[in-house]
Formats: structure tokens, sequence, C-alpha cells
């Protein structure tokens, strides 16, 4: 809300970047291929248009404007509405190649209010199946950065401030999956430099007893832990299992090679608690063995057992705490090893804790779709079918929040685990026609999911953050995969790596039918 009727010589306004931070003026925009430059030209996005929902009384200015403050678009509007009203004005894409700022200025004596400044995105003409994997690899991959080879924690923070060594492995593993004839999202080259670039960064940061950082920041050209962090087992298990599968699936066995060998570096016993389990990992002076290990029941400590098991098949670890239930009904924790692995697919009682996984999985999903209904029935949620209670940003996107279906009064949707559950949905057809209500609502724009919403519709967070963009990009391929009828090339990976099915004995004792996988 702008107020300038009393201040005839004044204006306010506001800019926005189209691309990473302002004063980076290597990262613009090109309206005609809108997306992150790896994707190939045919799924390239156009934009065509700005639009603005404005009221009041006065002239709003909307310029586009190059790193070098050069004018490439502007637009003056005539406001004079009570009420709001969305604005359309057509840009050429051709005209901005170089896109830095949107701005939008209230000229002198204004009276206006804004709720909304948007771009108008042309999509290339495709199945919603393709399109969903499609806006999911874009949002992980405007965090990537092709110049240090790793994945930013979010979209808008500057490279080499504050990266995340398992997003970085999973948009590795999503880039494979990207340059899949199927889609074509990628070329398999572009995936392989990505595989390879990612391995040789990677494998240059300092360690603890063999643990990779959860979090890395360059300092001086050189990326270390980032203080106040730890080096984690769990990271370091979907790091090392992204880039297997990704190694595999692109045949480049030297990098599947020295991934196991890292692997089998991780000093263990050094992590282990009194309990037997492994710790989540150690403190940022490297020494401090952090005291809470993986005990609970779940996809992380499911991963986590795996990758020790990867070093050494012979291993056996204590049986996990409350089998088959996950810890407040999180939404992601029962979910999190099925974007590597079929196994867990099953009904069968695994070897480990006798957990039938699908069953627990299914009670789950029904857990959460039935949640909103009940609890907030005429929520804007409800009623378009939305769910999702699980982990990610709060609501305003400054901390860490963690919901689940088992706690009362919920009001926090996080959507991606629509996605991680969707290949359970007898019916992946009707999985898109919820995308396409949560794209009419703003909630699933070309940029991909946003990360969380309110129940009631009133407000959604559309900050774009690596962890669960890597999670849903890999559930969009599988769930593209199951709704093709086509071979699951991630699962397939899984299913030939000969490491990873020694690993997989300590809960399924042989691989799983991928014709015709059970529950699916």
């Amino acid at each position: 809300m702008v107020h300038l009727s009393q201040q005839p010589d004044a204006w306010a306004g506001m800019w926005h970047s189209l691309a990473g931070q302002a004063r980076n003026a290597g990262r613009v925009m090109d309206f005609t291929r809108a997306y992150p430059e790896q994707i190939t030209a045919r799924h390239q996005p156009k934009v065509s248009a700005i639009m603005i929902e404005a009221a009041g009384r006065g002239k709003i200015k909307l310029e586009i404007k190059s790193p070098a403050q050069e004018v490439r678009w502007s637009q003056m509007i005539e406001l004079n509405e009570p009420q709001y009203r969305m604005f359309v004005h057509p840009v050429a894409p051709e005209s901005v190649r170089d896109g830095k700022t949107l701005v939008w200025t209230a000229e002198p004596g204004s009276e206006v209010k804004i709720s909304t400044l948007s771009l108008g995105v042309e999509v290339p003409q495709m199945p919603w199946d393709a399109y969903a994997f499609l806006a999911s690899y874009a949002k992980i991959a405007r965090s990537y950065s092709m110049e240090t080879g790793f994945v930013k924690d979010r979209a808008h923070i500057e490279a080499g401030a504050f990266e995340s060594v398992s997003a970085t492995g999973m948009f590795a593993l999503a880039s494979a999956a990207a340059a899949e004839e199927s889609l074509g999202v990628v070329t398999p080259a572009d995936a392989r430099w990505v595989l390879t670039r990612t391995h040789e960064v990677v494998k240059k940061l300092k360690t603890a007893r063999g643990l990779l950082p959860h979090f890395v920041q360059r300092v001086d050209g050189e990326y270390r832990l980032h203080p106040g962090t730890e080096y984690s087992s769990i990271d370091t298990a979907i790091y090392a299992q992204s880039m297997l599968l990704a190694a595999v699936m692109l045949h480049v066995p030297e990098v599947a090679e020295e991934i196991v060998g890292q692997l089998q570096r991780i000093e263990y016993d050094l992590m282990r608690l009194p309990d037997g389990h492994l710790s989540h990992g150690f403190a940022d002076d490297g020494i401090t063995l952090l005291p809470h290990g993986w005990q609970d029941w779940g996809g992380e400590t499911a991963l986590v057992m795996l990758m020790e098991g990867i070093a050494d098949p012979q291993h056996r670890p204590p049986p996990m705490r409350t089998p088959g239930k996950a810890w407040q009904g999180t939404g992601f924790i029962p979910e999190l090893q099925s974007l590597f692995h079929p196994d867990f697919d099953s009904d069968a009682p695994d070897l480990h804790d006798g957990v039938r996984w699908l069953s627990v999985r299914r009670a789950m999903l029904g857990a959460q779709r039935a949640y909103l209904p009940k609890r907030w029935p005429q929520s804007q949620a409800a009623r378009h079918g939305i769910y999702g209670l699980s982990a990610g940003e709060n609501q305003a996107g400054n901390g860490y929040h963690v919901g689940g279906a088992d706690l009362p009064d919920q009001k926090l949707v996080h959507p991606h685990y629509i996605l991680m559950s969707a290949a359970l949905h007898p019916q992946p057809v009707e999985i898109y026609e919820l995308f396409g209500r949560m794209e009419k609502a703003s909630y699933f724009p070309p940029w991909g999911m946003v990360e969380n919403l309110d129940v009631e519709g009133r407000s959604y967070l559309p900050m774009e953050g690596s962890l669960n963009a890597g999670f849903e990009a890999l559930s969009a391929y599988h769930l593209f995969a199951k709704h093709r009828q086509i071979p699951d090339a991630i699962y397939t990976a899984s299913q030939t790596s000969p490491h990873i099915r020694r690993a997989m004995q300590l809960f399924y004792p042989q691989a799983p039918n991928l014709e015709q996988p059970a529950g699916r």
C-alpha cells in the first residue's frame, strides 16, 4: 500500500531480482528460455507477459532492467480502480534476453495497493506427467551453480554461502533421470558432466572420520563445513546413494567405484553409540560425536543402514525402535528410502524388523489424506484435496518446521509429500488432476511446488528450498515412469548395482520384480 497524495514530488516502489542476487550480474533471465540453461530448448518456457493485481488511484510504472540498469521493457498503468483488478501486459520474449530486475514504481500523487506481481509464462505443450517432472527438476536446477558444482540450500541465496551436500547428490540423480530418452529434459552428456563435476568437488571436502558435511560454504576459494553445522551420516547416505545410482544410470563405473570406496573409508566403529546404532554424525570440530543416533524407524535410518551395508555387507545393526511407526506421523519419513530403491514397495516382512513397508506407507497416505477433511473440512486445502503434514520451512521461511498426522491442529501443509507418496496412489491420473487444481490456486507454478501453504489458503511460501525440491524431482520421475508403464531407470540402477544388492540383503533376500512391482 502506497500513500503519496500528500507528497506530490515523492515516489515509491520495489525491485525484484529475476535471477540470483541483484549484485550477481552474471545471473540473468532470458525470456525466450526462462529455465536454467542445461534444460533442453524444446522444454524451455517463454515469459510473454507481466501481470500485476492492483487497486486505487494514480499511476504505476513497470520496468524490466538489465544488470547495467538498461530498460528492456516498460509500461505505465493508469489506475482508477476501487477494487483489485488484474492487469496483463504483453512482453516480446526476444526483447528481454538479459532480464535482471522487475521494478514497479508508484508515481507522485498515487494512492495504490498491490497484491500480486507475476510473470506470464508460456510452457511448451506436454502431458501433465512430463510437466510435473520438468517443473520439479527446474526448481532444484535453479539452486545449482555450474561454476561451483554445488546446489545451494535455497535458490535465492548467493552461490558459495550455504550449499547442501545431500541436495547436490540428489540433483545429480535427478539429472540422470532427466536425461532418460523418455524425458529428454537434459542431454546425457550434460547429465554426465553434472555427475563428474559433482564428484570432483565433493571428494575434495574435508570429512570427519569419512563423513561428509551437511552444509558447506566457500572461503577464500575453498569449500569447507559451514560453521555451526555437522558432519552428517544421513546426508552422506543420501549423497552417496544418489551418486552411485546416477553413475550406474549414466554408465560411469569409475565414479560408482570411487563412491563405494568413500563409503568403505568411513570409520563406522567410531560413530557407534552405546546401543549400537550409528550417530547422526560429528559436531563442527569433526571430533565430538553427536549424542543422538539413527534408532527410530523410517527411511532415514534405513538409508544410513544401507550406507554401512554397502561398505560392509556382513554388518548387522540393532533393530529399529518402534518398527513401522513414523515419528509424529511425519510424511516424508516412510517415503525417503523409496526415492532410491524399489525394494520397500514390498509387503513381505523385512528381515531386519519384520515391517511390511508397503502397508505402513499406505496407512500413512490414508492418514495424511484424511487429516484435513476431518479437522478442517471447510478449509481451502481440504476442498482442493491437498494434503501433506511433513517437514520443511516454517510459514515465514526462517526456520524448520516438523508436522505430522499424529499431532493435533496442524495447519501448515508441505505438499512435497503429495509427490513423495504419489506412486502409492492406485490412479496416477487423479494425482495429475490434483496438480491441475494446485496450479490454478498458484501452489504449483512453473517454478515447481510451493514450499508450504496454510490450510485456509491465506498464505503460501514460494521459496525454492533444494532439499524438498530434490525429493519432489525424484518422486515426480517415479510417478512419470509408473504412469507411462515404462521401466523406472532409478530403480533399475538400484536393482543392478551389486553393492546395493549386497547391502539390501539386510532387509530383503532378493531384488523385486520391476516389471510387476508389488503394490504399484
